[in-house]
């Protein structure tokens, strides 16, 4: 049998040995040093994700690295981390991030940025920019400071599809333009804010918002009215997500939030914004018993839509027999429920295994596991 060189490989083959190899970034590494042949495929799958720490000084040289057109076309994330000290970035930063922006241009590939704990260029802030008007991105910008002189504006639109934001005040009038820039794209959008910034951003329309993720830091009346304020100014949300330890919202109008279909909030919340919307899959976050025995209200069963999935965290309250004999009366159309049950189950939950079955016949729903919780057990047809 005649010997065949890696050449002569056909290239599922190759893939193959590939995709092996990227099981650890090591192995990829190691075989993009010894194989000339697969190193241009090796090095664009071990650089798809490009991490710099700004904070350190780096072992290689990210020149080197980004001087490689191959390289560069072939990252697909790019995760920039500093460390934010007397509002002065040291020259060593200036100078990666001045690396950075010359090299975008040639990130062909690249789909996702997260930067944070960075104090920002206005030429690098440029050059972003500049990147998602001309490419569809998801941008994560965390606790960062900016310069006053770049702001986007809705005249030069960008194509940001989701859109991950750790609001301050001085940073507001930033992230204000560059909602009204990607209003026209902006489908998933996250918002960690420490007061009432929502308030600044309840008259921009994102028309495209359909996946909304809200925390709020700061328990005050101010920050819940803000919120309720940006909710009912989101006509397109499907999907929303509120953390924080907060108290019911303010009245929302019952026409807001018409195409609500996935909720994510405290007890108190969902009892809130479920009756009257389409809501069809729930995750409740319990901190504390909430009225007696029966925090969970009957108001869930109040959706226009039939509600399928019920996931219940609970940290302070008191998931018992009787409670989940509740959940599976006020929602009798449920197809998947997830519940944690501790990893040493103790008797009560013989007979909730027997009430589950009882209300789904072809057994026990989709019950996950979890670090700290183990799935219901399976119990016999009734």
């Amino acid at each position: 049998m005649a010997a065949i060189g890696l050449l002569d490989i056909p290239p599922e083959i190759q893939l193959q040995i590939i995709e092996f190899a990227a099981e650890t970034p090591k192995t990829l590494k190691a075989l993009s040093l010894t194989s000339r042949s697969l190193r241009s495929i090796a090095q664009s799958v071990l650089f798809e994700t490009l991490r710099i720490d700004l904070g350190k000084e780096l072992r290689g040289s990210v020149n080197e690295l980004l001087t490689n057109p191959q390289i560069c076309a072939a990252i697909r994330f790019l995760e920039l981390r500093g460390r934010v000290q007397n509002r002065r970035p040291c020259s060593n930063d200036v100078e990666q991030l001045s690396l950075i922006q010359e090299r975008l241009p040639e990130m062909v590939g690249l789909r996702k940025v997260s930067i944070h704990q960075v104090i920002l260029s206005e030429a690098f802030l440029d050059a972003l920019l500049r990147t998602a008007a001309n490419k569809p991105l998801q941008i994560s910008l965390g606790c960062n400071i900016y310069p006053y002189g770049v702001i986007p504006t809705p005249h030069t639109p960008l194509r940001i599809s989701h859109l991950h934001l750790t609001i301050d005040y001085p940073s507001l009038g930033f992230y204000r333009s560059m909602l009204h820039a990607s209003a026209a794209t902006l489908t998933g959008l996250r918002i960690t804010t420490h007061g009432d910034g929502f308030m600044e951003l309840a008259d921009i329309d994102l028309h495209c918002l359909q996946d909304l993720t809200l925390m709020i830091q700061v328990k005050n009346e101010v920050s819940r009215t803000s919120a309720a304020a940006f909710l009912t100014a989101q006509r397109a949300i499907r999907k929303l997500v509120l953390r924080g330890r907060m108290g019911p919202l303010p009245p929302i109008p019952p026409n807001a939030l018409p195409n609500l279909r996935e909720l994510k909030a405290s007890t108190k919340v969902v009892n809130q914004l479920v009756p009257g919307r389409p809501v069809e899959a729930i995750e409740v976050v319990c901190f504390q018993p909430e009225g007696g025995e029966y925090w969970f209200g009957e108001q869930v069963g109040q959706s226009t839509a039939r509600v399928r999935k019920l996931r219940v965290h609970l940290l302070d309250a008191i998931l018992d027999t009787r409670m989940v004999k509740r959940m599976v009366t006020i929602l009798p159309f449920l197809e998947s429920l997830w519940l944690p049950v501790f990893v040493d189950v103790s008797w009560p939950f013989c007979s909730i295994t027997r009430t589950l079955v009882a209300h789904f016949p072809s057994g026990i729903p989709q019950c996950h596991r979890s670090p700290h919780f183990t799935q219901v057990p399976q119990a016999p047809t009734l």
